[in-house]
């Protein structure tokens, strides 16, 4: 399956530059070309284009106070002419600040520039996104591990009354680590804080009614502009898991297409969708689970979500009826996955 560019665009916050070859130093349309060797919030230095996503353009720069490399994230000036997109970007990063977690990108500063262009600095990190990885069916030991340190972010992000709203596999960076492989999510550039007094629970961001987000991991809710929660990131970490399953997405076609699938339909069997592949049937139920349609199908919390996965090795015929499935001895084995009755 080709992947359209316009379906999955990173937001590329912290990649460093050399190691993805973003185009540092092309012009961008929407980027302020002129703040490239200047100092911006009294203390970082812009030294390249590393890229652009939905909200911002995302510069590599140096922090002149404490000599480091550091990301900056400059809004798109036509976003910042909207007051109330200002305030949330502030109070947003404000909290996103407040995220310490080795499996999150942290947050640093956060300001107007004297032109009032509205700028987050984040931390500069380098490894490769995991959608560099992800170009076939990944082992079933690899897809614990990095599933086990994204339900960990997630939950140390829920916990704090944080939603990513743009999971995706662009959006989380993969570097070597001592233990393996450190997994960390990046870019809350468009997170939404639960806000009981916002009957959208901000849904929405923009004044046109812009719904953000990336199609193919956009939850039912999330895509009809629906009360969210929490529980659109875990939709998102099913298709990433399915994916990592089955080298493709759930489901073909362009970016209504796919919204309109997630909405109404359950992904097929993955060998039904990737003929060929031999994904194992528990880490598939469990993937099913994460993107069930209907909310009180889907795991509760990222909590929930990482104690059953963690029950895949440990105990699996606890796992089994953790993920709903009655013939145990069959699932252990090869299993026939039965909808999660949407209807």
């Amino acid at each position: 399956m080709t992947k359209r560019a316009d379906d999955d665009l990173p937001d590329r916050t912290i990649v460093d530059a050399k190691r993805t070859q973003l185009g540092v130093g092309k012009r961008d349309p929407k980027a302020p070309p002129a703040l490239i060797g200047t100092t911006v919030l009294g203390r970082y230095r812009i030294e390249a284009l590393l890229g652009k996503g939905a909200m911002g353009t995302v510069f590599r720069g140096l922090d002149e106070k404490l000599d480091r490399g550091v990301a900056v994230k400059v809004m798109h000036e036509h976003l910042g002419t909207e007051p109330k997109m200002v305030a949330r970007f502030q109070r947003e990063a404000k909290a996103a600040g407040r995220l310490q977690h080795p499996n999150l990108i942290s947050v640093h500063d956060v300001g107007t520039t004297p032109e009032g262009l509205q700028v987050m600095v984040l931390e500069l990190a380098h490894g490769a996104p995991l959608a560099d990885l992800m170009k076939e069916p990944l082992p079933r030991a690899r897809i614990i591990a990095l599933v086990r340190q994204l339900l960990a972010g997630l939950a140390h992000a829920h916990d704090a009354g944080l939603i990513h709203r743009d999971l995706k596999p662009a959006n989380v960076l993969v570097e070597p680590a001592a233990t393996g492989e450190l997994a960390r999510i990046v870019d809350f550039g468009i997170a939404v804080l639960r806000d009981p007094d916002e009957s959208v629970a901000g849904a929405k961001l923009t004044s046109t009614g812009q719904v953000l987000g990336t199609p193919v991991y956009m939850a039912p809710e999330q895509a009809m502009g629906e009360t969210i929660d929490h529980r659109i990131d875990l939709f998102a970490l099913g298709v990433i898991v399915y994916e990592m399953l089955a080298g493709v997405w759930p489901f073909e076609g362009n970016a209504i297409e796919i919204a309109v699938a997630n909405i109404s339909k359950d992904p097929p069997p993955i060998t039904t969708r990737a003929p060929g592949t031999d994904p194992d049937p528990m880490l598939e139920r469990f993937a099913h689970k994460l993107m069930a349609r209907q909310l009180d199908k889907r795991f509760a919390s990222a909590h929930d979500a990482l104690a059953v996965l963690e029950l895949l090795d440990s105990d699996p015929q606890a796992a089994a009826l953790a993920l709903g499935v009655t013939d145990i001895h069959k699932s252990l084995g090869m299993i026939a996955l039965a909808p999660l009755d949407q209807d």
